[in-house]
């Protein structure tokens, strides 16, 4: 065991105060003659490869140098990134993309279709945790050198999606880098508008990015460098703003209202209502407690739940009390899912005076729910670790992702009153993602696209 292992807790905090101060404030004056966006993010990077990172805000490191195919504005529409023009066919089972033809990659490969093809093979078969989103691809085709097609075996009218900033799959790869995929882990090769620096980076403490010379839009790199440091303590991570050393916090509504009386006159909260948190109850069909498979249960349990007390007392304004996976604004949402489990403890014991039961505290985010089924709902998804499956409400998924998404509202919501009357989930909130930020810098409305992408971000002056 290391000597640093053994300091009590409160000193290793303090430690690691320390350390990313010193690492945000290295270089002192020669610092303070650049613009730097320091970044505090709870979370270390998984990898620094984007076919086994997280996504969402767990893949925030990623952002500076893995320009996606389209970005994804608040209002929901798609902007041009790497591809300028998109089309879906009629069946919804094939995607054809147009890349701009001033693109390299930051070892100055070109973004090229054959590019594009190799990038997204290699994030099929690396069966990382959203792989199971291109599950149904039966093919990519090149069509000529910057147009290519994707071919789905099934329909899947949000197929665009996956190919933004949120779902990674269109984060493109270097064909170079590719070649030697092992140093994916820790050295970037994307098209975006910065790289990662590894002389400057301290692998789960501190990611260093300077610009790429070869980006094709110079006018978006408004910073010499953007410098994330990983501050698994929010407290800490507010402390090191107030002392300056940060200028945009990735947190969480806890944090955002634990400190929303607390800020310095420079700071702010940007929060928007994008996600729910609550309870997965994963043995579903009671393969470790038996009691769990009665779906009388597993309503007892959402019933046992003070949605409005919880959500008040813990995450005051940045959630609203919600027994429901969809959030307002959000495709499939409906009013009438939060009415069906008040708050009733005398038939929550009543019901559970016999059994116990297994659930994941967990959050995640509204969005598309054609690509937020694979990781909740679908048999093989990432959050169904006993793979169960409901026949009515894989017929009903089936029915509303064949559908065009403008007219796919009302079947959406069939399968979340579906979810609801199974009680899978125990849904507490709709939560906000909640960031911090001070005056120094400008942020983009976060709406539909989720997250704040740090490309968006840019000096307030």
């Amino acid at each position: 065991m290391t000597q640093h292992a053994t300091l009590p807790r409160l000193t290793r905090r303090a430690l690691h105060v320390l350390l990313a101060v010193v690492a945000l404030g290295a270089g002192g004056a020669a610092l303070a003659q650049q613009k730097v966006l320091t970044v505090g993010n709870p979370f270390a990077p998984l990898s620094m490869d984007p076919s086994v990172s997280g996504n969402g805000r767990a893949g925030t490191h990623l952002m500076p140098a893995y320009e996606p195919l389209i970005r994804v504005r608040a209002d929901g529409s798609f902007e041009a990134a790497l591809a300028t023009a998109w089309e879906m066919s009629a069946d919804s089972k094939e995607a054809t993309f147009t890349l701009r033809k001033d693109a390299r990659f930051s070892d100055g490969e070109p973004v090229t279709a054959e590019a594009a093809r190799k990038s997204i093979e290699y994030w099929r078969n690396k069966k990382g945790p959203f792989s199971v989103n291109l599950a149904n691809v039966t093919s990519i085709d090149v069509l000529d050198t910057h147009r290519f097609k994707i071919k789905l075996s099934s329909p899947n009218p949000a197929l665009l999606n996956l190919f933004e900033a949120y779902w990674l799959s269109g984060d493109l790869i270097s064909p170079k880098a590719l070649d030697k995929p092992d140093q994916l882990g820790t050295q970037t090769f994307g098209a975006g508008p910065y790289k990662l620096d590894p002389a400057a980076t301290v692998t789960g403490k501190t990611y260093t990015y300077v610009p790429n010379e070869h980006y094709y839009d110079k006018s978006r790199i408004q910073w010499d460098k953007i410098v994330l440091s990983v501050f698994e303590d929010q407290n800490s991570a507010i402390q090191a703003m107030k002392a300056g050393q940060v200028k945009l916090l990735v947190s969480d509504p806890v944090t955002g209202h634990a400190n929303a009386t607390k800020l310095d006159k420079n700071m702010r909260i940007v929060s928007e209502p994008v996600q729910w948190s609550g309870l997965v109850i994963v043995d579903r069909d009671g393969t470790i407690n038996p009691a769990l498979k009665d779906v009388r249960v597993r309503q007892a349990i959402n019933h046992a739940i003070d949605r409005k007390l919880i959500a008040k007392a813990l995450l005051g304004h940045y959630a609203d009390p919600s027994a429901q996976l969809q959030g307002k604004g959000f495709l499939g949402h409906d009013p009438a899912n939060d009415t069906r489990y008040p708050y009733d403890p005398a038939k929550a014991k009543a019901l559970l005076a016999e059994a116990g039961y297994a659930t994941l505290v967990f959050n995640s985010n509204s969005g598309v729910p054609n690509l937020a089924r694979f990781q909740t709902l679908s048999p093989k998804g990432s959050l169904n670790f006993f793979g169960n499956e409901d026949t009515t409400l894989t017929k009903l998924m089936d029915e509303a992702a064949n559908l065009p998404l403008p007219q796919s509202e009302a079947a959406w919501k069939k399968v979340y009153a579906r979810v609801t009357e199974l009680a899978w989930f125990a849904p507490i909130a709709a939560t906000h993602n909640v960031y911090f930020a001070t005056d120094e810098v400008k942020t983009p409305k976060v709406g539909q696209s989720v997250v704040i992408d740090l490309v968006n971000v840019v000096p307030a002056k």
